[in-house]
């Protein structure tokens, strides 16, 4: 099989190059075939879900029922922790990506940090939209303005201070006009098949005890004794608190005191399923990439496109040697990655997995052709943003309940 070169990147961002470059990987539970896997959790009308579709599966040919275990934004982020581990070490060209980050200033964490690959909106986050520059409004820095201002015709200046926000897409929704909107070339998900094919709900319905050794029954029936309790818990969330002194009952279960015995509420419990293998699907649009231009004429566009998608490729790689998901979702390759270029017409040519070695080796090689072609420059710069404080004074961890 050949190897992945710089010169089939370049193909691939020319007109009327390889539509697509597509990875799969299948896997199974850790703990084989007889585990149990959690997948992704979605807020349905009446409680927590899991998403339970029909997909059609290489070499079979009724279509399968599958449960859905990382969507396609999920496996995005995951490639840019990728990008930002590999920032925050210093390691390899990924480290040298220009990059946007906020600074919140608290009293109890002090300085904490967020970068744009870490933000949901990227470049476009409200986090650094209200924040400041320099002692001026974020949204009001010339540079920053450019960079929203930017079209599909002409990224560059917003390739320039956030090319993960290019790389990735994103969507400037919040702009009263010239909403920029970048559609993502990277698209990839985690879908596992499920054990059983039935019409019955696959569903593990169960959730397990808290033993408390010091009692197992714990309740504050008196209101002044639930008071003084939430005053000496002191950082009770504000629901939390609520609940427990609004109780009669006083369940000290509420704030964490007590036993739980073990349940197993069909509505409430989703302890997992059971899964026959799952499948990792990665894919790079060579197509969608080719409408993006930077204003650099056709051979420094083409090098930035091939640099782009150099980054996706190293980032990709990256994640698949450390593909953790969510606790209790352990999945292990059942065999090497397969890599398929599309050559057009019904052609496809079968390329050798990237190694973390070889990825980096065709990054490097990438961004030294869009230096020399097209001046990209890449150092680690920083544009640097300091959290607006009433951001912190009006917040709370009560959205993740």
């Amino acid at each position: 099989m050949e190897t992945l070169t710089l010169e089939m990147l370049n193909e691939a961002v020319r007109t009327g190059g390889p539509a697509s470059l597509c990875e799969r990987i299948e896997l199974e539970p850790a703990g084989g075939v007889e585990g149990v896997v959690a997948p992704a959790k979605y807020v349905g009308n009446s409680g927590p879900t899991y998403i339970i579709e029909k997909r059609f599966i290489a070499g079979d040919e009724e279509p399968k029922r599958v449960i859905l275990l990382d969507s396609r934004p999920s496996q995005s982020n995951r490639l840019e922790k990728t990008i930002s581990d590999a920032m925050k070490d210093g390691e390899g060209v990924l480290s040298k990506m220009p990059r946007i980050r906020v600074t919140y200033e608290t009293k109890t964490t002090g300085a904490t940090t967020f970068l744009d690959n870490e933000l949901p909106h990227r470049a476009f986050d409200g986090h650094i939209r209200v924040g400041t520059h320099d002692g001026s409004l974020t949204s009001e820095v010339e540079e920053y303005i450019q960079a929203r201002n930017a079209t599909l015709e002409n990224l560059l200046p917003l390739f320039n201070l956030s090319p993960d926000t290019v790389t990735f897409g994103g969507w400037d929704s919040t702009r009263s006009r010239n909403q920029l909107r970048i559609p993502s070339v990277f698209s990839g998900e985690v879908i596992g098949v499920l054990a059983d094919q039935s019409n019955d709900d696959p569903v593990i319905h169960r959730a397990g005890a808290r033993v408390d050794p010091v009692e197992a029954s714990v309740s504050f029936e008196d209101k002044k004794d639930r008071d003084a309790i939430v005053k000496a818990a002191v950082d009770l969330s504000k629901k939390t608190a609520d609940k427990f002194i609004k109780d009669n009952d006083g369940k000290g279960s509420t704030i964490g005191l007590g036993a739980i015995p073990p349940s197993a509420d069909k509505d409430k419990d989703f302890d997992g399923v059971a899964i026959s293998k799952a499948i990792c699907i990665h894919v790079l649009s060579f197509a969608t990439l080719r409408t993006f231009r930077f204003g650099k004429g056709k051979e420094g566009d083409e090098a930035i496109r091939a640099l782009i998608a150099a980054v996706l490729l190293r980032a990709m790689v990256g994640y698949n040697a450390d593909p953790v998901l969510r606790a209790n979702c352990y999945l292990v390759e059942t065999g090497p990655a397969t890599m398929t270029l599309d050559r057009r017409g019904g052609n496809k040519t079968e390329l050798e997995p990237l190694t973390i070695e070889v990825a980096e080796q065709l990054l490097q090689e990438a961004y030294d052709q869009a230096h020399a072609k097209a001046g990209i420059t890449w150092e680690g710069q920083t544009f640097e943003v300091v959290g607006n404080p009433e951001v912190i004074n009006n917040s709370s961890d009560e959205g993740n309940d």
